[in-house]
């Protein structure tokens, strides 16, 4: 399993204080699993990420858990972040339980955190796990 903190920023000081602990996303043979405290998580399968992309979070976005239409962001800073767009709606919590298909990870090593969720899915698929059904 790889550790990858969430990046950090001027703001990341109130987000100690309201979500003591670390702020990580750790990417495991199985899954991603992004951790904010209190504030919220989530588990996200290998297998039900269909893209990994970029996406510049902008200041005004906030830091912490955001919400978003089919979206949430788990960052601590602004700045550039990779966004895992899923194959279904997945139930995260923020701090209650809300509905999203896309999930934004604020990795301090954005670099290192899309190669590492792009291996475990070409693992989980390669073991006999198959990838999302292509739409027609």
């Amino acid at each position: 399993m790889a550790t990858f903190p969430l990046r950090t920023g001027r703001a990341t000081f109130l987000l100690r204080m309201l979500a003591p602990g670390p702020l990580v996303a750790d990417v495991g043979p199985d899954a991603v699993r992004v951790r904010m405290g209190w504030l919220g998580g989530a588990t996200v399968p290998v297998v039900r990420v269909e893209r990994i992309s970029r996406i510049a979070w902008p200041w005004w976005g906030g830091v912490g858990v955001r919400l978003g239409r089919g979206l949430v962001a788990f960052v601590a800073a602004a700045g550039e972040a990779a966004i895992l767009e899923l194959d279904g709606e997945l139930s995260v919590r923020t701090p209650l339980p809300w509905r999203t298909r896309r999930v934004v990870v604020g990795a301090e090593d954005l670099e290192g955190f899309v190669e590492a969720v792009a291996a475990a899915r070409r693992t989980a698929w390669s073991a006999g796990l198959s990838p999302p059904a292509e739409s027609p």
